[in-house]
């Protein structure tokens, strides 16, 4: 066990991009009385960067790339502007309070998931295994195999995006929590839920999981396409593009569900966004892009529900 922090860095890292990599009709739960106004929605002209309005109550909201670079920064003067001057501001998983208790979280539910009664070398070919020992070399790769497939999926996830030259501690959410210093951010999620999806699944499936990220490491080139046009993308602030480009990689991705990653997580978020605007003030809300993008994004399910026009 002695090698386990040596990879919790890894694990941290990819819990922060996997809720950007991220189903039957949702009932339309009416929430506004007949009559009263709604929420309107208005896109700003910075980068990934939208604004949801009520009367006297406005909810500025920035899509979120989670691993990124220099190219990134800075942030416009308008994004800054409105998250310094927020009445409150919310991210995914909250702010430098919460992420003081992550990686105690992250180790427990490792060791929930030790299972060496399926050792995963019993699983993977010889040129898989192989593959994680090269990545990750010998001594931490070795005592990953008695673990729950996904812990090595986070693992090899995050020498794909360095690969990239991206980098979480670069990210847009970490710069922002950052910038916070002292100052409260809320929480849209629980840590423990999002380790329930990371950690979700049969292991048949986490299994196949697992192998689809090897292939990935064994074709990095294609893989480093798909991180450089989504980062592209984004500098372009190219919304239609972006959300056909994220669902065709979530349509060819075989972990977690479309429907468990986005569209459930957005039906409960947009209950939330109906909660700041019912405060009043100004709320900022930062977190992953693919939330607000699509026909199951945040907006649409406030739509569904009748808090949005």
């Amino acid at each position: 066990m002695k090698n386990l922090k040596k990879i919790l860095t890894a694990a941290l890292a990819f819990l922060l991009i996997f809720s950007f990599l991220v189903s039957c009709k949702t009932k339309d739960s009416n929430s506004q009385a007949d009559g009263e106004s709604k929420a309107v929605l208005i896109k700003h002209p910075e980068r990934m960067f939208w604004e949801v309005k009520k009367g006297d109550a406005s909810i500025y909201v920035l899509g979120t790339i989670h691993v990124a670079d220099k190219d990134f920064y800075p942030l416009e003067d308008k994004i800054l502007e409105a998250f310094d001057k927020a009445d409150r501001r919310v991210s995914e998983l909250g702010g430098k309070k919460e992420m003081e208790t992550l990686q105690e979280k992250l180790e427990i539910r490792m060791l929930q998931n030790f299972n060496p009664k399926k050792n995963l070398s019993n699983f993977l070919s010889e040129d898989e295994i192989n593959v994680i020992k090269q990545e990750l070399g010998e001594n931490i790769a070795v005592p990953l195999f008695k673990f729950n497939p996904w812990i090595l999926t986070i693992a090899l996830n995050q020498v794909l995006y360095t690969r990239a030259g991206l980098d979480p501690q670069n990210g847009i959410d970490m710069h922002l929590l950052n910038r916070a210093d002292k100052k409260e951010i809320e929480a849209l999620e629980s840590i423990d839920e999002q380790l329930d999806l990371l950690s979700s699944g049969t292991f048949e499936e986490q299994l196949k999981a697992l192998k689809e990220t090897i292939n990935e490491l064994q074709n990095t080139d294609k893989t480093i396409d798909w991180l450089t046009k989504l980062k592209k993308l984004y500098l372009e602030n190219n919304t239609e593009e972006l959300k056909d480009f994220i669902g065709s990689l979530l349509d060819m991705s075989d972990g977690i569900s479309k429907d468990a990653l986005l569209k459930d997580r957005n039906i409960v978020w947009a209950d939330k966004f109906e909660e700041y605007l019912n405060k009043g003030g100004t709320t900022f809300v930062f977190a992953g892009l693919a939330h607000f993008l699509g026909e199951d994004s945040v907006f649409e399910q406030m739509r569904i529900k009748g808090i949005l026009e």
